[in-house]
């Protein structure tokens, strides 16, 4: 597979355009574009599997993925789209399985990296739970 590699730049538009990052100015999207891992992946992958540990929060830059819970697709999900936010702040298991349709890229901010980031500036965090807040009542009202 050989899918285009990301600039930091390219990070911080994507990243800028993530609802969770909503209201981080500049300065702060430089940051964590920096903390960025960028991995891809073959159609018929799980770029993350229910119930297992969450590493943080991922970012599709090509491709297209299916969502599923309990077995039952979701929702599929494509270039702009992000999973993994509530794994990204607590570190709990998954929620979902992830599945690449193709081929797929990502961006992930790792947990470990991220939770050092937010010891030092946990204002970073206050500005990301209004739309982790959101999602949880997306994804409650789902059920």
């Amino acid at each position: 597979m050989s899918l285009s590699k990301s600039s930091k730049s390219q990070v911080e538009d994507v990243l800028e355009k993530v609802p969770l990052f909503a209201e981080c100015s500049k300065k702060e999207l430089s940051l964590l574009a920096g903390m960025v891992e960028e991995a891809e992946f073959e159609a018929g992958a799980a770029l993350c599997k229910e119930g297992e540990s969450g590493l943080g929060l991922s970012v599709i830059m090509e491709g297209e993925v299916a969502v599923s819970v309990g077995g039952e697709h979701r929702r599929d999900m494509g270039e702009g789209t992000f999973f993994g936010e509530i794994a990204l702040l607590d570190g709990g298991p998954r929620s979902a399985t992830v599945t690449a349709k193709g081929p797929v890229r990502v961006i992930s901010i790792p947990a470990w990296t991220f939770n050092a980031t937010l010891e030092s500036r946990p204002d970073l965090a206050v500005k990301m739970l209004r739309e982790v807040c959101k999602r949880v009542r997306e994804t409650d009202a789902m059920k």
